[in-house]
């Protein structure tokens, strides 16, 4: 197949490189990069705080990665704490710097994160949630109604690539792409938005692989109709969801 992967470097190169070792002719178009947000700075000091019975929620690998740097920066190491990822490739990303015992809940979205037996009763207990600019506002209001004590902190902020002449459409087009490849809602929205309304019909009939149900949601309320969801963003999740159809086709 050839799949379109928009996702941000270096994750897009790695997809692509473990798709090509699988017979597939990915097309690589990172459609977003990440830029320091206005938190990031407040890290060290946020974290330095917490104690062991306190939580560190990150909501994307890129959140782990800026924290992980602004840490190093200082000197400091990641604190005693419970940990929880929003999803397998997060939790890979702690992993990679030294964190490796957080919570991995089956279902990589906020409900999946709030349903965790381990943040039932966090009352009296701190809650860091590391995230980037914009995103849901469930985790907060769930487990502040808990009686855990939550903040925020924007770690990074996205920076959407733009098409202003529809030159990647083209490109995509002359390609052959049958398939994209989704790992976010946002990733999702910015690029049905760069598609032009002549391309549109084009770009709903292709093959789309997203990384959980809220994203297929978001994806039939656009218009696609042929979706796989490979419930994570990891690598050998999405993978192993081209290959299904490859092997059903």
């Amino acid at each position: 197949m050839t799949p379109l992967v928009v996702r941000p470097e270096p994750q897009n190169h790695s997809l692509c490189d473990a798709l090509r070792q699988a017979g597939h002719r990915p097309v690589a178009t990172p459609l977003l990069a990440f830029a320091p947000g206005a938190g990031l700075e407040q890290v060290p000091a946020l974290l330095n705080q917490l104690g062991c019975r306190d939580y560190v929620i990150a909501v994307s690998a890129q959140a782990v990665n800026f924290a992980d740097n602004a840490l190093k920066n200082q000197g400091q190491r990641w604190p005693d704490a419970t940990y929880v990822a929003v999803g397998e490739a997060t939790g890979q990303a702690f992993a990679a710097v030294g964190v490796t015992n957080a919570l991995v809940p089956d279902d990589p979205r906020s409900e999946g994160m709030i349903a965790l037996p381990q943040l039932q009763q966090p009352a009296g207990r701190r809650a860091v949630i590391l995230r980037g600019d914009g995103g849901r506002h469930m985790m907060a209001p769930a487990l502040a109604e808990r009686g855990a004590q939550v903040e925020y902190c924007e770690v990074y902020r996205r920076c959407y690539r733009e098409d202003t002449d529809g030159q990647l459409v083209k490109e995509w087009q002359r390609h052959g792409v049958d398939s994209i490849i989704i790992t976010s809602g946002g990733l999702l929205q910015h690029l049905f938005q760069l598609a032009a309304n002549s391309a549109k019909d084009w770009l709903l009939s292709r093959l789309l692989i997203v990384p959980s149900i809220r994203v297929v949601e978001q994806a039939k309320a656009l218009g696609f109709t042929h979706i796989i969801n490979a419930k994570g963003a990891s690598n050998p999740a999405l993978l192993s969801a081209l290959d299904e159809r490859k092997r059903n086709d």
